[in-house]
């Protein structure tokens, strides 16, 4: 995988050879770069293809959990629910598709059971089946939370697809997690490696023609070198 900083700097580098502009700025190149990422991803995810691509996922160790008490989680499907666990903090920015979210996999931390997805309605529609099997689990996402109906963990592993691994992997509780120290640029640049080159040719072209169009060149006369001399 490549780091945000290798990819801003070879984005920086084509669009420099378009434009002869020095002062391309490097966060402006990296929205670009991560919103074009994001929207191809979640189409992709739509499309059910990705889950099996390794360098997109991203694996929450000790997601915590928390009881709630079913009339008080503003979800009126799980109030038929005998017992429901709530993320104690926001899930981080998944992709979201057609198919739900961007959540490839939840189990409990020793990985004997396993989570499934489900909308609430769905949940309903269950819980009133005659014939259920009691040992199924079942997820859901509201208002970026996490709910696990009939559940009792209070921790689970969470593998996400979420294009900011650092932010997924600081929802982590597990106590010999360090963040603090993190340079943002040497993080993973989270995009499908098929997709690369094309988001990087396609962030070329829009930054070019963004300082093309809207920095006014004004050292008409200086070279490339001169004017990113004078660049403050």
């Amino acid at each position: 995988m490549i780091t945000n900083r290798e990819l801003v700097s070879r984005v920086v580098s084509g669009a420099r050879a378009l434009t002869k502009d020095g002062a391309i700025r490097w966060r402006y190149v990296l929205s670009i770069a991560r919103t074009k990422a994001k929207f191809l991803t979640a189409q992709k995810l739509d499309e059910m293809t990705l889950f099996k691509e390794e360098g997109i996922k991203t694996p929450i160790e000790c997601f915590p959990m928390e009881w709630v008490k079913t009339k008080d989680c503003g979800i009126i499907e799980f109030k038929l629910c005998n017992r429901l666990m709530k993320s104690c903090c926001k899930l981080p920015d998944i992709l979201f598709s057609k198919n739900g979210p961007g959540i490839v996999r939840v189990t409990n931390v020793d990985e004997s059971t396993t989570y499934t997805y489900i909308t609430a309605n769905d949940y309903t529609r269950l819980k009133k089946r005659k014939y259920i099997n009691p040992n199924a689990r079942y997820f859901t996402v509201r208002d970026g939370y996490l709910y696990c109906p009939e559940s009792r963990a209070e921790l689970l592993e969470v593998v996400v697809i979420a294009m900011d691994k650092d932010a997924a992997e600081a929802t982590s509780s597990c106590c010999n997690k360090d963040f603090s120290c993190k340079n943002a640029w040497d993080a993973e640049f989270v995009c499908p490696e098929r997709f690369l080159d094309l988001i990087i040719q396609d962030t070329i072209s829009e930054v070019a023609n963004f300082y093309r169009t809207s920095v006014p060149d004004v050292n008409p006369n200086l070279d490339e070198h001169q004017k990113t001399q004078t660049v403050q």
